[in-house]
């Protein structure tokens, strides 16, 4: 209980905090979620790629090698994107799970000619290996029944050694290196599949094991019971078991009544205990948490992400993010995307995934969800430049704020409402001011244009992504 309640005081000071970096008076419509338009995204041309031969590279971030990011002073000096480029750039490549492989143009209709120009890369630098900043403020969230409910059940693992974010029951949202090095699919990508914390009780397995029974009689009910028995080694070892425990019983009972020897009492107060012991854990089963995985129908992913031929720009990071659609959709609530209003400072973000040095990666013990908040230092209008303590394995989390939605009714206040509006991406060296470079935990924030294509990818229909 103490550790629930220390969980509980965390989150209410971490609500407390944002409403307070926020502004002092709540009923401010600049901090709350407002409407926003989108400019329509339309496919206009699909064409069939030949199959990914899956040599993309993983990230080594132990040897460095990363690039150095146009800060905002820099960017201040390009150009800004045109519709042609914008348009090119969220053009997107499509994976489906037999290795069929296309690549679909689209147009923008109500596009907004003020956007942020292209990010430039600086020569390459090495990679600090370690992501956190001074004390490590991250919480492990350890107990089965917070990590396997909302917010945190909304964080999900991806195969490929990333985190994500359910953002519908069929889609999940993570950083594109996770899935393509810019060049080719990653050969972990082939066959990719996403996981999501559940808990797993010892009630469900006796089920099965009643089920079993059931279906081919209990011990020593005929033949047919002593053959399947026979195969069934688990069931064949407690049935040896009990009898050796049933002849253990009736030995000590007859030593018990001679009352000769004090092994006799050592052995009936090593019995009660014994039976106690068994007790407890027959009637309170402990909690644990798996993984259930899912595998992933297709993957979506940006031009704006891909190598292209003609340049020679290296893997642009304003667009690592990407879309993994489920076969099938899960039974978890999911988080809704979201755009940051303009107008407040993103002052305070959070995000969950499950960092490689702090959750458990093999499947044998109590998995693990990692949560964390922080301030952010700096921003451009597609990058979000941070100190959030995390490391290999918390990249593709969604990033993302908790503000009020707008009141139908005058004169009352509206919900609280988290949105994701941005994928963690990594650790990047940052150009800031006079050509100095920073090292951050860099951020890649979803802009109206990847608001209105990630919503195509999800629907589908143009209809359902007009607004915010």
């Amino acid at each position: 209980m103490g550790f629930k309640h220390l969980l509980c005081l965390l989150l209410c000071a971490a609500a407390l905090t944002v409403s307070r970096v926020f502004g002092e008076d709540e009923s401010d419509e600049a901090y709350r979620w407002s409407r926003q338009s989108l400019p329509m995204l339309l496919d206009t041309h699909t064409k069939l790629l030949s199959k990914p031969l899956f040599r993309g590279q993983k990230e080594d971030e132990e040897r460095g090698g990363s690039k150095t990011l146009c800060g905002i002073e820099c960017q201040s000096g390009l150009l800004p994107i045109d519709q042609a480029e914008q348009e090119r750039i969220l053009g997107y490549e499509t994976m489906y799970e037999n290795g069929t492989h296309t690549h679909t143009e689209i147009t923008l209709l109500g596009f907004n000619k003020t956007s942020t120009p292209m990010t430039a890369h600086a020569p390459s630098h090495s990679r600090r290996k370690r992501q956190i900043y001074g004390p490590d403020g991250r919480f492990v969230i350890s107990d089965s029944q917070f990590s396997t409910n909302y917010p945190f059940s909304a964080a999900v693992r991806i195969s490929t050694g990333c985190s994500g974010v359910l953002v519908s029951p069929k889609h999940v949202l993570t950083a594109a290196h996770c899935i393509h090095d810019g060049m080719d699919y990653l050969e972990s990508a082939r066959r990719i599949r996403v996981g999501v914390l559940q808990i797993k009780t010892k009630r469900r397995r006796l089920g099965r094991r009643r089920g079993w029974r059931k279906r081919f009689g209990r011990k020593g009910e005929g033949e047919a019971g002593e053959e399947h028995n026979s195969i069934d080694g688990d069931v064949m070892i407690r049935g040896k078991r009990g009898r050796k425990h049933r002849e253990r019983n009736e030995d000590s009972k007859v030593a018990a009544d001679d009352g000769n020897t004090d092994r006799s009492k050592r052995g009936r107060r090593k019995q009660k205990r014994a039976g106690l012991n068994r007790t407890r854990r027959s009637t309170e089963p402990k909690k644990r948490t798996v993984f259930r995985w899912s595998p992933v129908k297709q993957t979506h992913i940006p031009q704006g992400w891909i190598h292209s031929m003609s340049s020679n720009n290296s893997v642009a990071s304003d667009y690592d993010y990407a879309l993994l659609e489920l076969k099938r959709p899960v039974k978890k609530k999911h988080m809704e995307l979201g755009v940051a209003p303009s107008v407040i400072p993103l002052a305070r973000i959070h995000f969950s995934g499950y960092d490689a040095d702090k959750s458990l990666l093999d499947g044998r013990g109590d998995e693990k969800v990692v949560y964390r908040f922080c301030s952010v230092a700096k921003k451009s209008d597609d990058l979000m430049y941070q100190h959030c303590d995390a490391q290999q394995g918390a990249t593709g989390a969604g990033v993302y704020i908790r503000l009020r939605q707008k009141a139908e009714d005058a004169g009352r206040e509206g919900k609280w409402q988290r949105r994701v509006i941005g994928v963690y991406s990594g650790h990047q060296w940052v150009e800031v001011e006079g050509g100095e470079q920073r090292d951050f935990n860099v951020a890649v924030r979803i802009t109206p244009p990847k608001y209105a294509q990630i919503c195509h990818w999800i629907h589908g229909d143009p209809r359902h992504c007009k607004e915010i």
